[in-house]
């Protein structure tokens, strides 16, 4: 008590505020008379938890999932005492506030980590109003639990409400998120197999649209991935379900908050649109939208009245269809099924894998929000799963700010175009081709207008964050453009935002799909004048270094066995490649070639030698310019003999991967290969090359997946023939 009125007193008689004692930085903000400093501690922990009927460990602030609902007032000055309990450094960031650089928490551009055993003291006057959240900036701990919601008050506002409540919305997994991002980076399709959502040659003809999938093939495109994980649960403030008892006509201002690591929500209301009134925490003239695609890291504030009997449910459903979460608002009775009745959201449609629109079509733009016309925005033609209004976009043309957001007319105005980029199969996600380890800086004047274009040239959405900032939304309203600190661009989208430069420092900009933007969708905001602190030199190193996965497959055959281990970062990969098997010389179907073969390498042939092992072992090195080509050289180490080659790797139209290399003897070869998921769970790998120095040779095998790590195989090879056995993955 004596701690928190000696800070009362300092509030009140201090022109300046006092900043962490690791780092003073000049600030000279005034308290706003009446303003209070509010002061509290937030621990970061790990415990035992039980969520959705199953316990497991988690990362927890103040011992609980999410983190305490940090209530303030719009003018006060919050002072925030982070302690860090974890064996791990830890941070936390304060998503969508307006304050100084130095504040931000992002380890390694704004502040130094939070050390296991120490604490970190943030300190910001609060600018703003309105629903905001916060979590941790550090790898990918906001996935096990580190997140939490942010109320701003605003000062003398008058409450066409009767009270408010916060809704945290997140995905939950019991699987550790590092395995995770290491089973992307390997291509793996577990995690599609286990929402039912693996695109195939088969679920193609059943669909009717073999036509679609094949010209996708032909164009080199990856199949379509509404989201990349599946989760064991959705939740609502930590649970699957909530209920919120109210009385009847009781008017509930609902704040609510996507806090999920990779999920977009459909929003919806049983028998009622939504009354939006704010977005990001940026008041919007009222407006009633159906059905909302609310992206991650977004918040929209929505009034609900309270049903005169029963009780009415407010649904988050999953984008990509594999669950939801709920809060029930009304009688208690109602929802224990005692009295009255439920009214129930709508479902919504399932997601059209296989739409040759990227899953979009025209029907539902007008739900969506979202229309080609308007100024700045340019979107994929029509709605995910060609249902009318059935799978909306995001409501962005609907939203007409409550007050004139233009920027100051005399600013200079200039222009960033930043195409969104990405290789699903290696999951490398990137701005123009690059990611954050190589092309890290935007640089930014103070005082100009930066315009940006966003060009998404990947097949799933992206929720953009700038951080320290608000951006203007162009979507056709002049000078009542929302503002908004997180920003969806759907799959093929073009959208259009500018903002005020009007801080100092670098600032973090990233898609807040979480294992994107630890996969390199990524950049810094620098502005010109800022010199950036030398004590945080190290960190800064670490959170720009590159990360290695590794990645195994073999097939184990009762006749021979193939497989390949890679350990690879964005650009760079290092591999090994074998091929052995029993050969017996005695089989004519040894013929001329391995006659030919024989006799090139080994000086000392002798017709009908017995052969027994044949074998082929490729140490290699690839280097990726992008999705479509590669440089290759390995040391190629055979039973017949040792050369070196180099080449390249180019994927052609119908995702047909070609290998073309010269050897250190003067020798070619070319080889074609292609995986065929021929359904859900059984894909088939083709490959045929011929080489100058050996013949031709071929190969098929199908394997049929049991689960992530083991599959049943069978196939065939021109020197083994037929065979069949298990085959290996990790």
């Amino acid at each position: 008590m004596l701690r928190f009125l000696v800070s009362l007193m300092i509030s009140a008689g201090s022109c300046g505020w006092a900043l962490d004692s690791a780092r003073a930085e000049a600030s000279n903000i005034s308290s706003e008379p009446g303003s209070q400093v509010r002061e509290l501690e937030l621990i970061l922990g790990e415990d035992t938890v039980e969520i959705a009927g199953r316990r497991g460990r988690a990362l927890q602030i103040n011992g609980q999932i999410p983190g305490p609902t940090l209530r303030w007032r719009e003018g006060d000055i919050v002072r925030i005492h982070v302690r860090n309990t974890l064996e791990v450094s830890s941070s936390l960031h304060w998503h969508g506030l307006l304050l100084p650089n130095r504040q931000d928490g992002v380890p390694g551009l704004t502040n130094l980590p939070i050390a296991p055993a120490s604490s970190h003291t943030f300190e910001f006057p609060l600018r703003q109003a309105g629903t905001y959240w916060y979590h941790a900036h550090t790898g990918l701990q906001e996935q096990r639990g580190l997140y939490g919601a942010i109320v701003i008050e605003k000062e003398g506002e008058t409450r066409d409400y009767d009270r408010d409540h916060v809704l945290v919305l997140s995905d939950w997994t019991f699987e550790n998120p590092d395995e995770i991002l290491r089973l992307l980076k390997s291509g793996s399709h577990t995690f599609a197999l286990q929402k039912g959502s693996v695109q195939s040659l088969w679920g193609a003809v059943r669909a009717g649209a073999l036509k679609e999938y094949l010209k996708r093939e032909w164009a080199r495109m990856p199949p379509m991935h509404v989201s990349d994980v599946a989760y064991d649960a959705f939740l609502t403030n930590g649970r699957v379900e909530e209920f919120l008892a109210a009385e009847a006509g009781e008017r509930i201002r609902l704040r609510i908050i996507n806090a999920a690591a990779s999920s977009y929500f459909y929003l919806g209301l049983g028998g009622a649109a939504l009354d939006v009134i704010a977005a990001d925490g940026q008041d919007v003239e009222q407006v009633e939208i159906p059905r909302i695609l609310m992206g991650i890291a977004e918040t929209y504030d929505v009034i609900v009245t309270a049903p005169e009997r029963g009780a009415i449910e407010f649904r988050a459903t999953a984008q990509d269809g594999s669950g939801r979460t709920s809060l029930w608002i009304g009688s208690r009775h109602a929802f224990a099924g005692h009295e009255g009745h439920r009214m129930q959201a709508s479902d919504v449609p399932p997601p059209d894998l296989y739409g040759g629109n990227h899953g979009m079509s025209d029907a539902s733009m007008a739900g969506s929000g979202s229309a080609p016309e308007h100024e700045g925005m340019s979107m994929p033609h029509g709605p995910e799963g060609g249902m009318p209004s059935g799978r909306p976009l995001a409501p962005y043309a609907s939203l007409r700010a409550a007050v004139d957001t233009s920027p100051p007319p005399q600013a200079p105005i200039r222009e960033i175009r930043l195409r969104l980029t990405g290789d699903m199969e290696r999951y490398v996600w990137s701005f123009d081709g690059r990611t954050l380890a190589e092309a890290d800086v935007i640089r930014v004047r103070r005082g100009e207008v930066l315009r940006l274009t966003f060009e998404n040239e990947t097949m799933m959405h992206h929720p953009l964050h700038l951080h320290g900032h608000f951006f203007r939304v162009l979507n056709g309203e002049g000078a009542r453009a929302p503002r908004k600190h997180t920003l969806d661009v759907p799959p093929m989208g073009e959208v259009t935002i500018e903002f005020f430069a009007d801080q100092s420092g670098d600032w973090f900009f990233h898609c807040h799909i979480l294992y994107h933007m630890m996969s390199g969708m990524s950049r810094i905001f620098h502005y010109e004048d800022w010199q950036s602190d030398p004590e945080l030199a190290p960190s800064r190193a670490s959170l720009l270094r590159e990360h290695w996965y590794v990645s195994a497959h073999a097939a184990l055959l009762s006749n021979f066995t193939v497989g390949e281990i890679t350990t690879s970062s964005t650009r760079h990969e290092l591999g090994v490649e074998w091929r052995s098997g029993w050969k017996e010389s005695s089989r004519e179907n040894s013929g001329m070639r391995r006659t030919r073969m024989s006799r090139h390498s080994d000086p000392q042939f002798v017709p009908g030698r017995a052969e027994r092992i044949h074998y082929e072992v490729l140490i290699s090195y690839r280097y990726h310019f992008n999705r479509f080509y590669r440089f290759y050289m390995a040391e190629d180490l055979n039973d017949r003999a040792n050369r070196f080659v180099f080449g390249a790797e180019i994927l052609l139209p119908m995702n047909l991967l070609s290998r073309v290399w010269v050897d250190s003897r003067g020798q070619g070869r070319i080889k074609l290969a292609r995986d065929w998921q021929l359904t859900s769970r059984l894909h088939a790998e083709t490959e045929v090359e011929y080489d100058s120095f050996t013949g031709w040779e071929g190969e098929t095998l199908f394997e049929y997946t049991l689960n992530r790590y083991l599959g049943l195989t069978a196939g065939w090879d021109s020197d083994f023939g037929w065979g069949g056995g298990l085959s290996l993955r990790y």
